[in-house]
């Protein structure tokens, strides 16, 4: 364990120089230059501001644990407008109650982090993120179908009933029984994680971080 620790912090830190300049970048041109970066950085790992052991491993969908269906929801069931919601990797060793928090960004070029069932605003901007990480907690966080909460219940009654509607009700299903365990894992963990920060700051000892992993198993 304590040559994983030298290792992640002998990791490039994540800085704005890393990456190619995206000022004024905006529309199907900023979603190109974040396919184009993914693609000439995939697989390499980086760490993040703001805790001693959260690392950014640049990748795409396929490099992650979710699945097209995540990515569909991503951009039409949680933000109240509809985006299109592109991969660039994922975090290792933050706070949230998940082994692998999925990074991701849209049109707005605000990062969000998927850990399981939430969608989370985690980055104001690329160079929020590179200059402060991953926020935690989340300046905001958006559940499955809440683009939806203040659709008219007669509305509601509709949406529900069209392929669309369908197709998030399944989905939901589907989710919660394949992940029930992990989430239940995951919400302990977090839990302790959340008492544990509020104890004794930001940055926690491997010895208390292999603790936590090993309460949650």
């Amino acid at each position: 364990m304590e040559k994983t620790s030298a290792s992640c912090h002998s990791r490039t830190m994540l800085n704005i120089s890393t990456f190619p300049q995206c000022n004024g970048i905006t529309g199907s041109k900023y979603q190109e230059w974040v396919s184009n970066t993914v693609c000439n950085t995939r697989h390499q790992t980086f760490r993040l501001n703001g805790a001693d052991t959260a690392t950014l491993t640049v990748g795409v969908l396929e490099d992650t644990k979710c699945s097209p269906a995540d990515l569909n929801a991503w951009g039409k069931f949680f933000l109240p407008v509809t985006v299109q919601m592109q991969v660039v990797g994922y975090v290792e060793g933050t706070p949230y109650p998940c082994d692998q928090l999925v990074l991701m960004t849209c049109e707005d070029k605000k990062f969000y982090g998927y850990d399981g069932d939430e969608l989370h605003l985690v980055a104001s901007s690329l160079e929020d993120l590179c200059s402060v990480g991953i926020d935690y907690p989340a300046s905001k966080s958006f559940y499955r179908g809440e683009a939806f909460k203040d659709t008219p219940t007669e509305e509601w009654e509709e949406l529900m009933k069209s392929p669309v509607g369908k197709k998030l009700d399944r989905e939901h299903h589907q989710l919660v029984s394949k992940h029930k365990d992990s989430f239940l894992k995951n919400l302990r963990i977090g839990a302790e994680k959340r008492r544990c920060h509020q104890q004794h700051g930001p940055h926690l000892s491997d010895a208390m971080l292999r603790q936590l992993q090993n309460s949650g198993a």
